[in-house]
């Protein structure tokens, strides 16, 4: 089956995203190829494994009309079966120009799928992750959005191997007027084998210090729920959940959290759960591997003594 991944660049670099898809796809043996969408410079995004074309915007123009235009060639050229892209902002923009162009529907939210043959059988996530269904395709061409963090992430070697096609302008193109890059230190939410998040169980956002102790003493990241978020301590960038970020590392810490679907969403794949709560009964202990019954503010100062 000829398999088509749309990329993206994230910091002058193939996304964490993409390249869980490129994962996948490798995993499953599939005939694929790459085509990555961005406006920036950039230089190690290709492969001697695998066909990466990078569709270059102007810096300060951006248009996904003429890169929807741009993979539709590359899709009829090389006959194309199948397209995934991660469901982020871009993805979802050309996916959708794409499914209207072919008369076709494209599966969103998408956190596993497999190929039997020529059947393909994609997993979605409903109810706050509670159930699963499946969907059979059977379309011509068929396109799958994956939603972050669905895949393992394997080692890609990356080389400059890649060829630039420059995006034309027209009068769909948008104006750039501004890019606003969040200053972020330490280890970055998304990526970081450590996880440590606060809920509404921190009482107050100055207590978010001893959140912070903490992370600097384990060299974690730090997230939050969107309860926090809304009360305003902690940004939306930092945010895990449903409508937040999906997390899936190696440690997850889950400090004055009660749990809520929506919340678990975002974290419950991570491979070692750790819950703080002074509420036996929170359901965060439902999926935990270690819980520790106890009031936050007590329970991470004596954390920190003994690290």
């Amino acid at each position: 089956m000829k398999t088509l991944i749309i990329g993206e660049i994230v910091n002058d670099e193939l996304s964490s995203g993409t390249l869980e898809i490129i994962s996948k796809v490798k995993a499953l043996n599939l005939e694929f190829s790459v085509i990555t969408v961005g406006n920036s410079d950039v230089t190690n995004i290709g492969s001697d494994s695998f066909l990466n074309i990078y569709l270059k915007s102007n810096s300060n123009k951006f248009n996904l009309f003429n890169c929807a235009n741009e993979i539709k060639n590359i899709i009829n050229e090389k006959e194309i079966d199948l397209v995934l892209s991660n469901s982020s902002y871009i993805g979802r923009d050309i996916i959708a120009f794409l499914s209207v162009d072919y008369k076709t529907s494209p599966v969103s939210n998408v956190i596993n799928f497999e190929i039997d043959t020529n059947e393909i059988k994609t997993i979605n996530s409903i109810n706050g992750g509670e159930s699963e269904y499946i969907t059979k395709l059977n379309s011509d061409i068929n396109f799958i959005l994956i939603r972050p963090k669905s895949f393992d992430q394997t080692e890609i070697s990356l080389n400059d191997n890649f060829e630039t096609i420059d995006v034309a302008e027209n009068e769909y193109s948008l104006d750039v007027f501004d890019v606003h890059i969040e200053e972020k230190t330490g280890p970055q939410l998304e990526d970081s084998k450590i996880v440590i998040s606060a809920g509404r169980g921190m009482v107050e956002s100055s207590n978010l210090n001893l959140i912070e102790d903490l992370a600097n003493k384990l060299n974690a990241a730090i997230g939050g729920t969107r309860a926090i978020v809304d009360a305003g301590w902690m940004p939306y960038s930092n945010q895990v959940g449903q409508t937040g970020k999906t997390v899936k590392p190696d440690v997850y810490i889950a400090c004055g959290i009660s749990g809520a679907t929506q919340h678990q969403v975002g974290m419950k794949d991570s491979k070692f759960i750790i819950a703080i709560n002074k509420d036996e009964e929170a359901p965060i202990f439902q999926i935990s591997d270690l819980g520790i019954v106890g009031d936050t503010l007590s329970v991470i100062p004596k954390l920190i003594e003994n690290l």
